[in-house]
C-alpha cells in the first residue's frame, strides 16, 4: 500500500495540535522552545553541543556602524523566536564590504542593518511580537555530506515522542531553497532508518526521488555519528520535559551540534520517509522509559527494518531480540544471547573466551550454526549476534525469551570484578568534579569584592572537556557480578551516575538539587545542631602560635611525608586554590602561593592531609581491587570526618579552624535562601570572623551555582561536621579506627568488608 493511501495513519496538522502538542507541550514548554537564546544555553550547560553565540542584539540601538563593522567574514543571522526558517541568513565571505550567502545574495552593511531590524520589529517571530537578533558562528558540514550538495548546510530532524525518537530525516539544501534545510522551501527531504542511520529514499515537496540531482542514490547514505544523534535527542526530551519534539541536529567533522528544538515540529518528515507517525506514536505512547539511553536503543530495536513475514517460507523461525540459545561447548551450555542489528561482529563475553578461538558454534531453536566471533563485552548476556548472520530467521524485538539460561558457577566472578574495577577506576578518574567546579578567577574576584562594598563575585570556570553522553552510557553497559563486593560496586556506579548529573547542571538552577543528591542536605535538625556547637564555643581562644609562609610550610610537609616512607609523594606550590593546602590522587600535596600558616594549623594539616587522607590513599593501593584507593561510595564522609576527629585528637589551639566544620553547616543552609554577599555579611557579623575566613565559607558553599546573587548551594563540604560525629559515634561504640585505613572506604563498607577476606592490612596509621 503506498503511502499516501494510507491516510488514515498519517498525523496531520490538526490532529498533531490537539492530540499531541497541546496534550504534551505545556505553554512553558513552547516558550522554552521558541526562544532560542535560552535554549541554547540551556543545552550548552548540560553539555549538549551548539554553535557558538557570537552576539544577541535586543536594541535597536547596539545596532551601531562599528558594530555592523566588526561582524565576521561568516555568520549566521537569526531571529531569536522566529519559525519555518523565516529570517534566518547564512554569510560565508565578505567581498569589497558585502556580505555573500551561499546562494550569491550580497548584503551591505545597510542591508544588515534593514534586516536586524526586520527581527527586532517580529516580522518572523512565532507571535509577531518584538524579538532579538542572534548572531552565531556558521557550521561546517561533515565531509561526506557534500556528496549530496555543495549549498547550504544539511540538518537532522528527529521527532521525540515519551523519550522514543520516532522518526528522522536529513534535509538537504538546494539552491531553489536558497541554502536552507527547509523542504517547504525546496530542500529535499530523506528518510533515515532509525536502526541504522541510513537513508531510505527522498522527498522534493510531495514527490518522491530514488536519486538526487547531482546523481546521488537517495538509498543507503549512512548519516556519520548516528547514534550520537539518536541519543542526544532523547536525552534532550528527557532534559527539556517537552513531551512531543522534534530536534533539529547539524553533522560536522568534530560531531553533532543542536541547531534548534522544535515544541510544534512540521509533519513533512513522514513525507520524507513514506512512513506515517501515527502507528510509531501510539506504539511508544505507553511504554515506561526510564533514561535516554533506553529510548534510543528501544528506538533502534522498536523501528528496526526486519524481513516481512508475508515474503517468508514456513520454515523461517521468528526469535526475540533477546534469545536462549546453546553454545556447543566441551560441555554444552545455555546462555543468553542478544540480537544486534547493527553489529558487524559477534561478541562473546570474556568468561568464555577460553573455550572460544574465533568461531562459536551456536545452537538457535533446531539450527546449529557456526559463526565468526571475537571476545568483548557483552552487558548482561554472554553473546552478541549479529543480525547480518541471522538471514535464516525473522526478528521480532518484542519476542519474550523462552527461558533464562542456567546460572554460571562462581569461578569467573573474581575475574568479572576485576575488570569491572578497572572500568569503575578509569571513569572515576575522568570525572574530575572539583577541578570542573573551582572557579578560575578567584584571586581577582576576591580583589573585586572587597574593594567594592555591593560587587557580587562572577565566577569562570574551566571548560569541561567530557563527553558526559559517553560516560553514562560507558556506566550503563557496566555488567552485573556476582560476588561478595559486588555491593561496593554497584553504589559507586550510582554516585558515578550522580557525578555526571552535578557537571552537567553546573551553573544552572538545578545544580543546588543535584549537589543534595549526591552529598545530601542540611537539614534544619542538623543546622541547629552546628549552631548550637558554634554557641557553645563561641569563647574559642585564637591560634596564636607562630606563623608560617607556604615556602616554610613545604619544607615541614616534605620532611612529615619522609619520615613516614612516603618519600615519593611531590609538593607543589601553586597559585590559586579554594583550599590552602590539599592533596591529590596523583601523589601531590599542593599547597597555595600566598597562604600563610600557625603553626598549631600546620600541625592540624600533617595529620589531617598526610596521616589520614594520604595514608589511606597508600594503603588503598595495597589491596587488590582500584576501588578503594578511588574511594568507594560515600567514603568522603569518613575520609573526612576520620580527619577532623585525628586533629582534634591532638589538642591544640585552632581558633576559627576549629569551628570551620560546624560554620561549613551553616554556611551552606544559608547559602540555599541567599546570595554571596549577604552570606558573606551574615557569616562575618554573626560569628566575628576575619575577612578571609568569612570568604573561603562563602566559596566553598556558593562554588559551581547559576548566579552568586541568588540563593543555591554546593553540599559537598557538610561531610566534615557530619562524618566528625558518625566518627565518635563508631569509636564509642567500641569501633577501631584502624580498621577504617585499609583504605578509601566508609564505616558501613566494613560490614560487606568482613564477608571478604582478600584485604589487606593497613601499613600506613596514625
Amino acid at each position: 500500500m503506498s503511502f499516501f493511501n494510507r491516510a488514515n495513519q498519517i498525523l496531520g496538522m490538526n490532529a498533531r495540535n490537539l492530540e499531541y502538542v497541546s496534550r504534551h507541550n505545556s505553554h512553558a514548554d513552547k516558550k522554552f522552545a521558541d526562544d532560542k537564546i535560552f535554549t541554547k544555553n540551556f543545552l550548552s550547560s548540560r553539555g549538549i553541543g551548539v554553535a557558538k553565540l557570537f552576539h544577541v542584539v535586543k536594541n535597536h540601538t547596539q545596532l551601531t556602524p562599528e558594530f555592523i563593522e566588526a561582524l565576521p567574514e561568516k555568520f549566521v543571522i537569526k531571529p531569536n523566536k522566529g519559525f519555518g526558517g523565516g529570517g534566518i541568513y547564512v554569510f560565508m565571505k565578505k567581498r569589497d564590504k558585502k556580505w555573500i550567502t551561499p546562494s550569491g545574495e550580497k548584503f551591505d552593511h545597510d542591508a544588515v542593518y534593514r534586516h536586524c531590524i526586520e527581527i527586532l520589529e517580529g516580522k518572523y517571530s512565532i507571535s509577531g511580537v518584538r524579538d532579538s537578533v542572534i548572531f552565531e558562528e556558521v557550521l561546517t558540514a561533515h565531509p561526506s555530506l557534500r556528496r549530496l550538495t555543495e549549498v547550504g548546510l544539511p540538518d537532522v530532524r528527529v521527532i521525540v515522542f515519551n523519550r522514543v525518537p520516532v522518526l528522522a530525516m536529513l534535509r538537504v539544501p538546494t539552491e531553489e531553497s536558497d541554502g536552507k534545510a527547509n523542504m517547504e522551501l525546496g530542500a529535499y527531504g530523506m528518510g533515515v532508518a532509525l536502526s541504522t542511520g541510513k537513508t531510505t529514499g527522498a522527498a522534493y515537496h510531495s514527490q518522491f526521488l530514488k536519486k538526487l540531482p547531482n546523481g546521488e542514490s537517495s538509498v543507503g547514505f549512512e548519516v556519520p555519528f548516528w547514534d550520537e544523534i539518536l541519543l542526544a535527542s532523547a536525552r534532550i526530551q528527557h532534559t527539556t520535559g517537552i513531551g512531543f519534539l522534534g530536534c533539529d541536529f547539524v553533522v560536522t567533522s568534530s560531531g553533532i551540534k543542536v541547531l534548534e528544538v522544535n515544541a510544534r515540529p512540521g509533519l513533512k518528515i513522514q513525507v520524507a520517509n513514506r512512513i506515517p507517525l501515527k502507528p510509531r506514536l501510539k506504539k511508544v505512547a505507553d511504554l515506561k522509559i526510564v533514561s535516554p539511553e533506553d529510548g534510543a536503543m528501544i528506538a533502534k530495536q522498536l523501528f528496526a527494518q526486519t524481513v516481512s513475514v508475508e515474503n517468508t517460507g514456513p520454515e523461517r523461525m521468528v526469535i526475540g531480540a533477546i534469545e536462549s540459545v546453546v553454545l556447543n561447548l566441551a560441555t554444552p551450555e545455555t546462555v543468553l544471547a542478544r540480537v544486534d542489528l547493527n553489529a558487524t561482529e559477534n561478541i562473546i563475553s570474556k568468561r568464555l573466551s577460553e573455550e572460544v578461538k574465533g568461531l562459536i558454534d551456536v545452537t538457535i531453536g533446531k539450527q546449529r550454526l557456526k559463526l565468526p566471533a571475537k571476545v568483548g563485552e557483552t552487558g548482561e548476556e554472554d553473546l552478541v549476534l549479529a543480525g547480518k548472520f541471522l538471514t535464516d530467521f525473522l526478528i521480532d524485538v518484542n519476542k519474550k525469551v523462552d527461558h533464562a539460561p542456567e546460572v554460571v558457577a562462581a569461578d569467573l566472578d573474581e575475574r568479572k570484578l576485576k575488570n569491572l574495577d578497572e572500568k569503575v577506576a578509569e571513569l572515576d578518574g575522568q570525572i574530575k568534579l572539583l577541578s570542573a567546579l573551582n572557579p578560575r578567577n578567584l584571586l581577582e574576584q576576591k580583589e573585586l569584592f572587597f574593594s567594592h562594598p555591593d560587587y557580587t563575585p562572577r565566577f569562570s570556570y574551566r571548560q569541561m572537556d567530557l563527553d558526559l553522553d559517553r560516560l553514562r552510557r560507558e556506566l550503563k553497559r557496566f555488567p552485573v557480578v556476582s560476588h561478595p563486593l559486588a555491593p561496593l560496586f554497584t553504589n559507586k556506579i550510582k554516585e558515578l551516575e550522580k557525578r555526571i548529573d552535578l557537571l552537567a547542571a553546573r551553573e544552572t538552577k538545578d545544580f543546588s538539587r543535584y549537589s543534595e543528591q549526591l552529598f545530601g542536605k542540611v537539614t534544619q535538625p542538623l543546622y541547629r545542631e552546628a549552631v548550637s556547637f558554634l554557641k557553645k564555643h563561641s569563647e574559642n581562644t585564637p591560634d596564636d602560635s607562630p606563623v608560617v609562609d607556604a615556602k616554610a610550610a613545604a619544607t615541614v610537609v616534605s620532611e612529615f611525608c619522609k619520615d613516614n616512607n612516603l618519600g615519593h609523594w611531590v609538593i607543589s606550590i601553586i597559585e590559586d586554590s579554594v583550599a590552602d593546602m590539599q592533596v591529590t590522587k596523583k601523589g601531590k600535596v599542593l599547597i597555595r602561593k600566598n597562604a600563610t600558616f600557625a603553626t598549631n594549623r600546620l600541625q592540624a594539616l600533617l595529620v589531617h592531609e598526610i596521616g589520614t587522607h594520604v595514608f589511606r590513599f597508600e594503603n588503598g593501593k595495597r589491596q587488590p581491587f582500584k576501588l578503594f584507593e578511588r574511594g568507594t561510595a560515600g567514603y568522603l564522609e569518613t575520609e573526612e570526618g576520620l580527619a577532623i576527629y585525628n586533629q582534634n585528637q591532638l589538642g591544640l589551639v585552632l581558633g576559627e579552624k576549629f569551628l570551620t566544620p560546624a560554620l561549613l553547616v551553616v554556611a551552606i543552609f544559608l547559602a540555599k535562601k541567599m546570595g554571596f554577599r549577604a552570606l558573606f555579611e551574615i557569616l562575618q557579623q554573626t560569628y566575628a570572623l576575619s575577612d578571609d575566613m568569612a570568604w573561603k565559607l562563602c566559596i566553598k558553599a556558593k562554588r559551581g551555582t547559576a548566579d552568586q546573587s541568588k540563593p543555591g548551594a554546593f553540599t559537598k563540604d557538610l561531610a566534615y561536621f557530619n562524618g566528625e560525629r558518625a566518627i565518635e559515634k563508631f569509636v564509642a561504640n567500641g569501633g577501631d579506627i584502624k580498621d577504617l585505613y585499609i583504605g578509601k572506604i566508609t564505616i558501613e563498607n566494613l560490614k560487606t568488608l568482613k564477608k571478604f577476606e582478600g584485604i589487606v592490612k593497613a601499613k600506613w596509621m596514625l
